[in-house]
């Protein structure tokens, strides 16, 4: 039996779509004609006509029980600027070709790719020129050419404000954005890390120097949680003193710090690059110590720092 007596379709053959966004198309095959009982056909999926960086199929093959169905998704995305292949009209074929032998099956397609923004396919910069132009069609298919070189820049510039964000700027811009806050990024912290000193840069600015200033900046570096006792080298009685962490009695030492690291499981971090980071974000005429312990477990209990 023909295979072109099966039921194939492409799903949604006349497409519309804009620059830069996606639309979708299902190919569809079956069920299989009864003669194919007990049997299987698998065919080859191909598009003609469309430039090949505008589209992805999901799968290049669709294997067909007998009396059961199947189908494959396109997806088609035209970028906002493609040299080679300008906006406008675009007719391909999408051709099944049974593996096991057999007439192959086309299934003819449009597409119309528009600038982002429009409803058909005229350049908005037709606005810009004199009365007499705006009514000649093929001026306006030329001019989608600049349009899509164009629309990139003018979307770049409209979201300008999210590159200054944060939250929401690509990542290589991080230590750039940074540098406006006077951050000097380490590349050992994950991006998360980074975004948040980014983000409390002022509020950390204006506790520097502080113990509350100094636990915060390595809580976000370390994840862990920090006990500072300031002007003794160990514990003292008071909301600092932390049972089975900085337990360790100590002498008062004027202009001085003692930091315990408790480190919950995160990041890992070494005496020695805990050591460095106080060196780093302490007051420089103070002197200081540091330990570096396993945080306790939740069910333990301990003091608060």
């Amino acid at each position: 039996m023909a295979i072109a007596e099966t039921l194939a379709r492409l799903i949604d053959d006349r497409l519309t779509v804009e620059a830069g966004s996606t639309v979708e198309a299902t190919i569809s095959i079956g069920p299989l004609a009864n003669a194919w009982a007990d049997s299987f056909q698998e065919f080859d999926v191909r598009v003609h006509g469309l430039p090949d960086n505008w589209y992805n199929l999901a799968s290049e093959r669709i294997r067909v029980q007998a009396g059961q169905s199947g189908d494959v998704l396109l997806v088609i995305r035209p970028p906002h600027e493609d040299r080679d292949h300008p906006l406008g009209e675009y007719r391909f074929d999408v051709t099944l070709t049974p593996l096991q032998g057999g007439e192959a099956i086309t299934l003819p397609g449009r597409l119309l790719a528009l600038a982002p923004g429009s409803t058909e396919l005229r350049s908005r910069l037709l606005q810009y020129l004199p009365a007499v132009f705006r009514g000649d069609s093929f001026l306006s298919r030329y001019l989608l050419i600049f349009q899509s070189i164009l629309d990139p820049i003018e979307e770049t510039i409209d979201n300008t404000h999210h590159y200054l964000d944060p939250g929401t700027t690509p990542s290589e811009f991080l230590p750039w954005l940074a540098s406006w806050v006077g951050l000097d990024l380490d590349p050992e912290l994950d991006e998360a890390q980074q975004r948040d000193l980014i983000r409390r840069a002022v509020e950390l600015h204006r506790w520097k120097g502080t113990r509350r200033g100094l636990r915060e900046e390595l809580r976000i570096r370390t994840g862990g949680r920090a006990l500072i006792v300031e002007n003794f080298d160990g514990m003292r009685l008071g909301q600092d003193a932390s049972l089975g962490l900085n337990t360790n009695l100590g002498v008062r030492c004027d202009q001085f710090i003692a930091v315990t690291l408790a480190t919950n499981g995160g990041r890992e971090t070494s005496q020695q690059d805990a050591d460095a980071l106080v060196q780093e974000l302490k007051p420089a005429h103070v002197g200081h110590v540091v330990r570096t312990v396993p945080a306790p477990s939740k069910s333990s209990g301990g003091g608060h720092g």
